[in-house]
């Protein structure tokens, strides 16, 4: 039980910070818990605990959630922000999908190659620090928001999430530095960002953990507590993000993740 409630915590805590949740939970199950299982149990496993932090979401973003699905029936000519973001989340969950299965060949090259993931996920913390010097330098930060949508948007964040999937890869701070270069606004970068993780964690589950819906037992306790745990952090990030100049903001997530990576918390 005990190990149940530290993952569960530890998942709703990373979900939302640019170090790879997954990795986190996997790591914590090996070397506190001395877990024996597979590779692909202990992956399945993290995949679960990922159903708390989607619900945290689901349940943040509720309002967001309901009037992008209003938008389908809602008659012409009435705001389309809704369909945009609808679009934009179909394309970046296809593409995610279809690139998952492409990248599944580079995953095991990736696993014995730790050089090329760290200096991946340098790269990604540099993107986001080098986003932050320019906007504070220009005192502007990103003008777009999701009326400003488009279908290349979903194309290159749907790319971009694939190749989060990689072993030990920050999927939020990969999106996030990604959505800011295409320049939006900070509130809607995070959720954008968290958004985009939610039907790709459903269907992960749906296809891989099915069956421990109804046989899970106590896993379900870890579930809970990244459930209360995720809503608690999402809400702290969130008004954090408000307060701060959105240009300090990315080079602290930057940094945050390029400290990780030299800690050894994205292997």
């Amino acid at each position: 039980m005990l190990e149940h409630i530290v993952l569960g915590a530890i998942q709703g805590v990373t979900e939302w910070i640019p170090v790879s949740s997954k990795a986190c939970v996997i790591a914590a199950k090996i070397h506190f818990f001395k877990s024996t299982g597979s590779l692909n149990e202990l992956i399945n496993y993290a995949l679960f605990l990922h159903l708390g932090t989607f619900f945290a979401a689901l349940a943040y973003f509720w309002k967001d959630i309901k009037n992008i699905l209003l938008s389908v029936t809602a008659p012409q000519g009435t705001s389309n922000e809704g369909r945009k973001i609808l679009v934009f989340l179909a394309t970046t969950t296809v593409l995610t999908g279809l690139g998952q299965i492409l990248i599944n060949n580079v995953s095991a090259l990736t696993q014995g190659a730790p050089q090329a993931k760290l200096a991946i996920t340098f790269l990604i913390a540099s993107l986001l620090i080098v986003a932050g010097i320019l906007q504070l330098k220009t005192k502007t930060s990103g003008q777009r928001t999701p009326g400003d949508l488009k279908f290349i948007d979903g194309v290159f964040l749907g790319l971009v999430q694939a190749i989060a999937t990689l072993p030990g890869l920050s999927r939020a701070g990969t999106t996030m530095a990604a959505l800011s270069l295409r320049n939006f606004d900070k509130e809607n970068t995070l959720k954008l960002s968290f958004l985009m993780s939610m039907p790709v964690i459903l269907i992960g589950n749906l296809v891989k953990n099915y069956k421990s819906f109804l046989h899970a037992g106590s896993e379900w306790v870890g579930v809970i507590v990244a459930f209360v745990v995720g809503i608690l952090t999402i809400n702290a990030l969130m008004n954090f993000a408000r307060r701060v100049n959105f240009g300090a903001f990315l080079i602290f997530i930057g940094s945050v993740l390029a400290i990780a990576a030299m800690c050894g918390f994205i292997d």
